[in-house]
């Protein structure tokens, strides 16, 4: 089954069918799913029963013994709550996946950068990110917060010498590194700022098209990009530039569903199909809210009233509590 996905993930194929496919090798192979799907059958990829975030919670949902996990990624939860683990064999096809379609919204990823994200070895965010540019200056630390001043003082200095950067961060992260008010600075060509995470419960809150508008003026010539993703899913979703619609890859599908009724609908909480979470469960259910254009890009509006906080960003105002 992995052949087959890396084989999507490379050349295309049908979705359809693959998603079907993988579907009932994962209840085969998963028994925590196959107990949870129950009498339930799909017989087209969005019948697949849906597996909300939380449950990676209380139990592993893994195709494969979790005792040989070479990786843990886990959630970054709420204030005092339980971390869900998510368990892979392997990081092949995450790691293939995340770098492709980065590839195709992004271009070229550049070789060098200056990194505002958690780099825990338990973060997928993380992950990612040094899976990009392994050598990468970090300023984010989980315990004591962002160092924006050295921060600041990194950028300034690469960006003195040739060659574009990748500069991923929070949207919590790079709000505080804005807060210095510095002159704005030129990247060199070709440069990525990549703002990542929201707002949504968190005690200061910056409008998006606020701390995207900053963002743009204190890096004139950068693209400025969006990235969605999260710990349960293999795949992430890119909105180039930042603001716009985020992309998702062609191995996945993206619907707005009724959070009371689960039925298909036209503004709900969203459902992902993505075929890259090939170890685990394909189908996940969000508490985040948006709509499904019918090109398949997604319009993120935040999370659903009531749901608890998560993210990266709740991350950094826990360490700078």
């Amino acid at each position: 089954m992995k052949d087959r996905v890396i084989d999507f993930i490379r050349n295309g194929g049908d979705f359809e069918s693959l998603a079907i496919a993988l579907h009932r090798w994962q209840r085969s192979n998963n028994p925590e799913y196959d107990r949870f799907c129950g009498s339930a059958e799909a017989e087209h990829w969005s019948q697949i029963p849906a597996v909300p975030t939380a449950l990676f919670q209380d139990v592993s949902l893994t195709c494969f013994p979790p005792s040989s996990a070479t990786v843990t990624f886990r959630t970054s939860g709420t204030t005092g709550g339980t971390r869900g683990c998510i368990r892979l064999r392997d990081v092949e096809v995450y790691e293939l996946a995340a770098r492709m379609h980065a590839q195709t919204c992004l271009g070229t990823i550049p070789g060098r950068g200056v990194s505002f994200v958690p780099m825990a070895p338990d973060s997928s965010l993380g992950h990612m990110c040094a899976s990009f540019v392994p050598d990468m200056q970090n300023w984010f630390d989980a315990a004591s917060g962002v160092n924006t001043r050295d921060g600041w003082a990194s950028l300034r200095s690469a960006a003195s010498t040739p060659g574009a950067m990748f500069v991923p961060g929070t949207a919590f992260a790079l709000a505080d590194l804005l807060d210095l008010d510095h002159e704005p600075l030129a990247l060199p060509a070709g440069s990525v700022v990549m703002v990542t995470g929201g707002f949504k419960g968190r005690r200061r809150v910056v409008p998006p098209a606020v701390l995207h508008a900053r963002l743009q003026r204190q890096f004139p010539g950068a693209q400025v990009v969006g990235e969605y993703g999260m710990s349960e899913l293999a795949s992430q979703l890119w909105a180039v530039p930042v603001g716009a619609a985020f992309v998702p890859p062609p191995w996945m599908r993206v619907m707005a569903v009724d959070p009371w009724t689960g039925e298909p609908a036209t503004r709900g909480v969203l459902r992902f199909f993505d075929l890259a979470n090939h170890q685990t469960v394909l189908a996940i259910e969000t508490a985040d809210v948006g709509i499904v254009r019918p090109d398949g890009c997604v319009l993120l509006e935040g999370r659903l009233e009531g749901s608890a906080p998560r993210g990266c960003s709740l991350t950094v105002e826990e360490a700078n509590a």
